[in-house]
């Protein structure tokens, strides 16, 4: 590796001419590996050549570091081991260690060839020494000043290695604000692919979150919010004074909702005509910006609809954030919605916590179970959808935000009004685009679908062979009321799963037993004493009265249907009266 003085050998060679000339006398530079450097006179046609074997005076200067006069060389104490002290040519020489700080990096020698050389020396001793001293001080400056660019140089090196290995975003910045240095993920989060030379304006916004600070950052002509910190860096170069590491909060806001969050395949599945209706309309409200309205009874599939609708939009790309506003207590729910500062109340995160409205920024917020949200966070809520800006607990900042809302609930939300429980003003606001899922019983079509796909899935999920639900089965699930939806279709077929073994297909046998043992017993029970007569032949058996009664009040039953209207129409069709055919069906199921 070439030492100092070589990098700078251009330098030491003008000094050594500028000595030469005052002086009078020939004037040479070595390294610490007795390379010479520089020289004039009879040592100028020598440069760049390797003199440790005569250098055996500057190899002691360097060993020990102060300065060294020889005057008769060839003949003092110090020439005694020099292989070449029979044969030397100098009369006089001033050999100078160079420092580099506290390191020596080379020898300035002045060296007398002659008797007239000789004797100016000797006459004007103090000034010679003082001169070569100022000459080795200036080229040691040099040297210093190359020392601490190559340090300055690797240190840069380093610094942008280690900032393009970094996930944060890092700028390195001037005393005037201009970015020197910008890492690669810098240009992709701010969206530019040049950086350096730009001007950058850097605003707090007094809110601290996840133990950094925000700020609003200017760029450009582009605005960001970002978390970020700032740390001091070389107090001595204006050009590279701080470094700022930054998150832009939507970035952060991206990977707490991939720690979180977890969204449903959003797939209506169905063939009923009220399912097909549902998936034309997904579809066309898919790209709107208006807010939904979802509503059906509990287990319908509301968040699935609402998952649907994000994925066949043009926001697929960004959060679907689903907050359950009956499953979070009423003191938290604020805070979940709109997130907290540091400090924002007793019990709160000490790094503050950003809300799952900011979380859900360019995207789609899902607010399940709106009708159990209070009154007070209602009209924080209609505030929120007429200004579309949030303001997090503790804090005075507004924050602008882009989010379609769909909210849903299995309540009445007109008698709610009606009775002061919700607010009118906010049922507009989010009724802008209503959609309406009916209960699994009335779109029975959808029951031989839904149920087999969920015999696929957790066939596959629980190690199980894939069976086909028998038509007694089926039958069973069809005429059953599902008041839990498709919800209670879905575990009830998940019970079946698990409990056939040796079956080829899920029989009735499999049905939870609490689904047999209700009103509709009467039917499936019908139905299994007709699987088998049809097995093993009926046409000489006496079949008793109560198994034909029952069979006949299951057929009446499924004519007309199992709710009260139906009853009353099965009653008068049987020539019982509803109180007859309840006593029955109450001695069917025991």
């Amino acid at each position: 590796m070439a030492s100092v003085l070589l990098e700078i050998q251009e330098t030491v060679k003008k000094y050594t001419e500028i000595m030469a000339k005052i002086s009078r006398v020939d004037v040479e530079v070595v390294d610490t590996e007795l390379f010479r450097v520089a020289g004039t006179g009879m040592f100028a046609d020598h440069v760049n050549e390797d003199m440790s074997a005569e250098g055996y005076a500057y190899s002691h200067v360097i060993k020990e570091g102060r300065l060294q006069v020889i005057y008769s060389p060839g003949h003092e104490l110090i020439c005694n081991n020099c292989p070449k002290r029979d044969s030397c040519a100098e009369e006089i020489e001033i050999a100078m260690p160079i420092w580099a700080s506290d390191q020596i990096i080379g020898v300035i020698g002045l060296v007398g060839s002659n008797a007239q050389q000789r004797n100016a020396i000797l006459a004007d001793e103090e000034t010679y020494l003082g001169l070569i001293e100022q000459i080795a001080n200036f080229i040691a400056a040099k040297a210093i000043e190359q020392i601490d660019r190559k340090e300055k140089e690797s240190m840069l090196s380093t610094l942008a290695f280690a900032i393009n290995n970094m996930e944060e975003g890092v700028l390195i910045v001037s005393r005037k604000h201009t970015i020197t240095m910008a890492n690669r993920a810098a240009k992709q989060q701010l969206m530019l692919n040049t950086l350096e030379g730009m001007r950058i304006m850097l605003s707090p916004t007094g809110d601290k979150l996840n133990g950094k600070t925000e700020y609003m950052l200017n760029v450009g002509a582009k605005t960001f919010r970002i978390l970020g910190q700032i740390n001091s860096l070389l107090k001595a170069d204006d050009s590279y004074a701080e470094l700022l590491s930054f998150t832009p909060t939507r970035d952060l806001n991206k990977k707490l909702y991939a720690m979180t969050a977890a969204v449903s395949e959003g797939i209506v599945v169905g063939n009923s005509q009220e399912t097909i209706a549902l998936r034309t309309q997904i579809g066309k409200i898919a790209n709107s910006t208006s807010t939904v309205l979802i509503t059906g009874e509990s287990g319908t599939g509301k968040e699935v609809v609402a998952t649907a609708i994000w994925r066949a939009g043009d926001r697929k790309e960004q959060q679907f954030v689903a907050v359950n506003c009956a499953a979070i207590p009423e003191s938290l729910l604020e805070a979940e919605l709109f997130g907290y500062v540091k400090g924002a109340f007793t019990g709160a995160d000490p790094n503050g916590r950003v809300g799952k409205f900011e979380l859900a920024n360019q995207g789609i917020i899902f607010l399940d179970e709106i009708g159990d949200m209070p009154l007070y966070l209602q009209a924080k809520l209609l505030r929120v959808l007429q200004e579309r800006k949030i303001t997090r607990i503790g804090s005075n900042h507004l924050i602008s935000i882009d989010v379609r809302v769909i909210a849903a609930t299995n309540k009445d939300i007109r008698t709610m009004i009606a009775n002061g429980k919700f607010r009118e003003d906010l049922y507009y606001r989010l009724n802008v685009i209503p959609v309406k899922i009916l209960p699994l019983r009335h779109r029975l079509e959808d029951i031989p679908v839904l149920a087999n796909l969920f015999a696929q899935r957790y066939a596959v999920r629980l190690g199980k062979p894939e069976r086909e639900i028998s038509p007694a089965a089926m039958r069973a699930l069809l005429e059953y009321p599902w008041y839990g939806n498709v919800r209670e279709l879905e575990n009830t077929v998940e019970y079946m799963v698990n409990m056939c073994n040796d079956q080829d297909v899920l029989g009735l046998e499999t049905l939870p037993k609490d689904f047999l043992v209700n009103e509709h017993t009467v039917i499936i029970q019908a139905d299994s004493s007709y699987e088998k007569e049809k097995k093993h032949g009926s046409e000489e058996k006496v079949i008793p009265l109560q198994e034909v009664e029952q069979r006949e009040i299951a057929k009446a039953l499924r004519l007309h249907g199992m709710n009260t209207q139906g009853k009353k129409e099965a009653a008068k069709s049987l020539g019982i009266s509803l109180a007859t055919l309840y006593r029955k069906l109450e001695q069917f199921s025991n």
